[in-house]
């Protein structure tokens, strides 16, 4: 698929909003948008501001003029709403999320366009690389995670535009033609993911611009990828609820799923001064009331699901307990836990990866005490598609010092993916062996050690060797 023309200046084609609510006057009437202020903080000057004025102190003065001698700004400015900032006085983890560090600068090794995106970009703003297409609707969120990997779209660097409703809801419609008639292999669209930067941070009437056009355009879901209720919940106020009926009530059969991101507990339990927690006589903590209400607010519809999923990142929640809590808590709010994340191969990805072996054994080791519905997976979210790491061999000393190259990889032991998700429907569940690399951020960290890539290869004897290894030693294991 040819990428999208990325000559054009970023946001600078006509969106063309008039023809998408062409004849809808007396419907978009009904939309109020409120004006909010989020008190954002933005970069470094507003920062030394907010300090001088005796807000949070989550840099010192010292600590943004290390930031400036950096130009830590260059790769992505601090961002920050007032709200969040509160919780980061109270929260380390938080401080970390968002505070940014000198380091970051120092290896800016790394993807400019993580998982090669722009390939499976036929038109500006979209991605179509399953039977879900991904939209670009906005450039910016409230605050920024620092290991944010649409961090090269907030910043313009790759060329990546926002979508046109108008334009997407033609290449579906087209598409799903193409379909219908057999002149194409691939499967029908059903599926849209508004991203960005967060959509909730658009007016109501300008989501339901997307949300009504890839409706009427015949998708059966349309999820929201937001982190909005950790970033400033007060967005979810009574204007958005009365457009969100106006959508039900228009399409009553289309399924909205919100893809939270709640990165640590502390996002969404009660935090006291001290940046405790505090417990009923259960032993159940308390939560944040703010988001408490958004939360309960949505599950009260019936077409509307919640989903979280979030990277492992150091000195955020790399820490097996945390993401127990933080899957147990969010499923008792009501959410579904649907993925952990390795941190992707951004620029400056050294300084917030976790390795995969240990974010691997992290989220291993927080299922243990889990219910199945609890549950989630660890994936990477590569070219080829989502990657599972389905297991670990630990290293046989025994196997060392041998001419056979399948004993000295197990003398390193064996680390096992699966492709969970691709595009590619012959790959589906195919299997990639590789040495086991302790120091590896990335696939890329394994890319010399594949003993075996499904991706590529044909099934032989070797592999079977190496699978009927692997089997057993999970099964022992177990």
């Amino acid at each position: 698929m040819p990428p999208a023309n990325t000559n054009i200046i970023a946001g600078s084609r006509p969106k063309k909003k008039a023809l998408s609510r062409r004849n809808k006057s007396n419907l978009y009437g009904q939309i109020q948008d409120t004006k909010f202020n989020r008190y954002i903080q933005h970069d470094l000057a507003q920062y030394r501001r907010y300090i001088e004025d005796g807000g949070a102190a989550v840099y010192s003065v010292s600590e943004l003029d290390a930031l400036a001698k950096s130009g830590v700004s260059d790769r992505l400015p601090p961002r920050a709403t007032g709200y969040y900032l509160d919780l980061a006085k109270r929260s380390e983890a938080i401080r970390n999320l968002i505070k940014a560090r000198p380091e970051e600068t120092e290896d800016l090794s790394g993807e400019a366009d993580p998982s090669n995106q722009l390939s499976y970009s036929p038109i500006p703003g979209l991605l179509h690389k399953y039977e879900l297409v991904l939209l670009y609707v906005v450039r910016t969120c409230s605050s920024w995670c620092r290991y944010c990997y649409r961090s090269d779209f907030l910043t313009g660097k790759t060329g990546k535009d926002t979508a046109s409703i108008h334009e997407i809801v033609e290449y579906i419609e087209d598409h799903n033609a193409k379909v219908a008639r057999g002149e194409t292999s691939r499967p029908r669209i059903r599926e849209a993911l508004l991203s960005g930067g967060d959509p909730m941070v658009l007016s109501n009437t300008n989501l339901f611009d997307y949300l009504n056009g890839l409706a009427e355009a015949g998708l059966d879901i349309i999820r929201i990828g937001t982190k909005e209720m950790a970033f400033f919940p007060e967005r979810f106020d009574d204007n958005f609820f009365a457009m969100l009926d106006l959508f039900q009530e228009l399409h009553p059969d289309v399924l909205v799923s919100f893809m939270v991101h709640f990165t640590h507990p502390d996002e969404f339990l009660a935090l006291d001064e001290q940046g405790g927690y505090s417990y009923d006589h259960h032993g159940r903590p308390a939560r944040n009331p703010a988001v408490e209400a958004v939360i309960k607010r949505l599950r009260s519809y019936s077409f509307v699901t919640l989903e979280n999923q979030t990277p492992i990142i150091d000195s955020v929640n790399d820490d097996e307990n945390t993401l127990r809590i933080l899957q147990r808590e969010m499923k008792r709010l009501g959410v579904n836990n649907h993925y952990f994340f390795q941190c992707r191969e951004i620029e400056g990805h050294r300084a917030f990866a976790v390795p995969v072996e240990r974010s691997y054994q992290l989220h291993r080791d927080s299922q243990h005490g889990l219910s199945g519905i609890e549950r989630s997976r660890f994936s990477l979210s590569t070219e080829a598609g989502k990657m599972e790491v389905v297991g670990l061999i630990d290293p046989m000393p025994e196997f060392a010092g041998s001419d056979s190259d399948l004993a000295g990889a197990l003398a390193d032991g064996l680390i096992m993916f699966r492709l969970h998700r691709t595009p590619n429907e012959q790959l589906q569940g195919d299997i990639v062996i590789a040495r086991r690399n302790p120091d590896a951020l990335w696939l890329t960290g394994y890319e010399d050690r594949i003993l075996f890539d499904g991706r590529k290869d044909s099934f032989d004897a070797r592999a079977a060797t190496l699978l009927a290894l692997a089997n057993s030693r999970l099964q022992a294991a177990e």
